[in-house]
C-alpha cells in the first residue's frame, strides 16, 4: 500500500508567510499613526532634537491639544463638522431608505429604470459636478453656508446609499410585508415599523461610509464654504498647518491631526463588522 504524500509542511510555510505579510502590513499602517500620536505630545524643541524619541512629559504635551483647540479654532471647526455631518447623514439615510424601499418592493412602470439611474451615479466622478454645483448654490444663495454644504453631502452620496439599501430590501422576505398588511398596516407603517428595523445592517453601513467620507472631506468643504466662520475640521487643519509653518508649533499641528483622525478611527474599529455584514448581506437573495 502506497502512502499518500501530504503537503502539511507547505501549508505551514504558507500560513507563516501569510502571517508575516499581514504583520508587516499592519506595522506599515500603524507606525505612521502611532508616530503622529507620539509627536502630538512633543514640544517644538524636542521635535527638532530627535523626531523618533519619546516625549519627555506627556502631561506637558497636552498643552499642544489646548493650543490646537483654542488658538487654531479646532473646537469651533469641530462643531461645524458635527453639524454638517450629522444633519446630512440623517437626510441621506431618510431619502435613500425610502427611495430604495419604493423601487425595490413596489411594482410600477419605470422602477428598473430608476434603479439603473441611481446606480449609474456610482460611475460618474464627483469632481465633474463641482462647477455646476457651485453655480446652483450661488443661484440659491446657499454658497458659503453650512446649509448648502449639508445639501451637497446629503445628495452626493445618494447613489452609493441607494445601491446598498436596494440590495438589502430585495433580500427581505415578502412574508413580513404580507403579514403586516393582514394586521391592517398600510405601506407607510409597514416601512417604518417592519422593514426599517430589518434593514438595520444596511442603514449602519451607509451611515458609517457617509460619516467617514464627509468627516474627512476637504475639497468640497473648502470649495463651497470658504469663510473662516463656517470652516469644517478638515479645512481648519489646513489653517493649523500654515500656522505651524510660520510659528514652528509642530506639536499643535500633530495634535490637530490626531483630533481629526481619532473619530474616524474609533467609528471604523467599533463598526467594522457591521460594514462587512451590510456590504455582503445583499449578495444572496433571501
Amino acid at each position: 500500500m502506497k502512502l499518500k504524500h501530504t503537503n502539511k509542511p507547505l501549508d505551514v510555510l504558507a500560513n507563516v508567510l501569510m502571517r508575516l505579510i499581514m504583520i508587516s502590513y499592519a506595522m506599515v499602517v500603524l507606525f505612521p499613526m502611532l508616530w503622529t500620536i507620539m509627536s502630538s505630545f512633543k514640544t517644538t524643541s524636542e521635535f527638532y532634537q530627535n523626531v523618533w524619541a519619546l516625549p519627555a512629559s506627556f502631561k506637558e504635551g497636552f498643552q499642544n491639544y489646548i493650543n490646537a483647540w483654542n488658538y487654531a479654532e479646532i473646537g469651533k471647526n469641530m462643531l461645524n463638522s458635527l453639524l454638517v455631518v450629522g444633519v446630512s447623514l440623517v437626510i441621506n439615510v431618510l431619502l435613500c431608505t425610502m427611495t430604495s424601499y419604493a423601487i425595490s418592493r413596489f411594482k410600477f412602470r419605470g422602477a428598473k429604470s430608476l434603479t439603473t439611474l441611481f446606480i449609474s451615479g456610482l460611475f460618474v466622478p464627483l469632481v465633474l459636478g463641482t462647477i455646476p454645483t457651485y453655480f446652483i448654490l450661488m443661484r440659491l444663495k446657499l454658497y458659503d453656508t453650512l446649509i448648502g454644504l449639508i445639501l451637497v453631502y446629503a445628495t452626493y452620496s445618494i447613489p452609493f446609499s441607494v445601491f446598498v439599501m436596494n440590495a438589502i430590501f430585495q433580500t427581505l422576505p415578502d412574508e413580513f410585508a404580507e403579514a403586516a398588511a393582514l394586521d391592517g398596516c398600510g405601506p407607510v407603517r409597514t416601512f417604518w415599523s417592519i422593514m426599517m428595523p430589518l434593514a438595520t445592517s444596511g442603514i449602519v453601513t451607509i451611515s458609517i461610509f457617509h460619516f467617514l467620507w464627509t468627516w474627512n472631506d476637504h475639497i468640497y468643504a473648502m470649495t463651497y464654504v470658504p469663510s473662516p466662520a463656517n470652516r469644517t475640521l478638515s479645512v481648519g487643519l489646513v489653517k493649523l498647518t500654515s500656522m505651524a509653518q510660520y510659528q514652528t508649533d509642530w506639536g499643535a499641528l500633530f495634535a490637530g491631526l490626531v483630533i481629526v483622525m481619532l473619530p474616524s478611527l474609533i467609528v471604523y474599529i467599533i463598526f467594522q463588522n457591521q460594514i462587512q455584514e451590510g456590504l455582503t448581506s445583499g449578495g444572496v437573495k433571501g
